[in-house]
């Protein structure tokens, strides 16, 4: 079945999910991310569904998830099981929700490339410093 203008296909979005993954993002809060874009306003049991991942780790994404400003909930009316329902969804489109997850990314590259340089220039140093030591006998 083609994809829509409003949902993405499953191909994109799995690319999406672990290319955020390789980037240093939580597997769960990656699958509620792009659910919550996908399918739009979703309740905690929708997710767990729609992501295949249980509780508590649907709670702990959706934490994280809101922690970063990233996701709005609001109170529902009872469920079918007689208790409160919260629907949850994105604050913001898709390229500004994953932005963060971005910049932490540009950041832990630009932080690994500093201290290879420092390794370099302490190498450096030793090496001037020190000169060769050990023979082979």
């Amino acid at each position: 079945m083609p994809a829509d203008i409003n949902h993405t296909t499953t191909h994109e979005l799995r690319s999406l999910r672990q290319k955020l993954v390789d980037l240093g993002t939580n597997e769960n809060v990656a699958s509620v991310l792009l659910c919550l874009h996908n399918h739009g306003a979703l309740t905690s049991r929708d997710l767990q569904c729609n992501c295949n991942i249980r509780q508590p780790d649907v709670s702990m994404a959706i934490s994280e998830l809101r922690e970063m400003n990233l996701v709005h909930y609001s109170p529902q009316p009872e469920s079918s099981r007689g208790r409160p329902a919260h629907i949850y969804r994105l604050r913001m489109g898709l390229e500004q929700s994953i932005q963060p997850f971005v910049n932490q990314a540009r950041k832990h590259a630009k932080d690994i490339l500093s201290d290879v340089d420092t390794i370099n220039e302490l190498v450096g140093k030793i090496h001037t410093n020190i000169g060769p030591q050990f023979t082979v006998a």
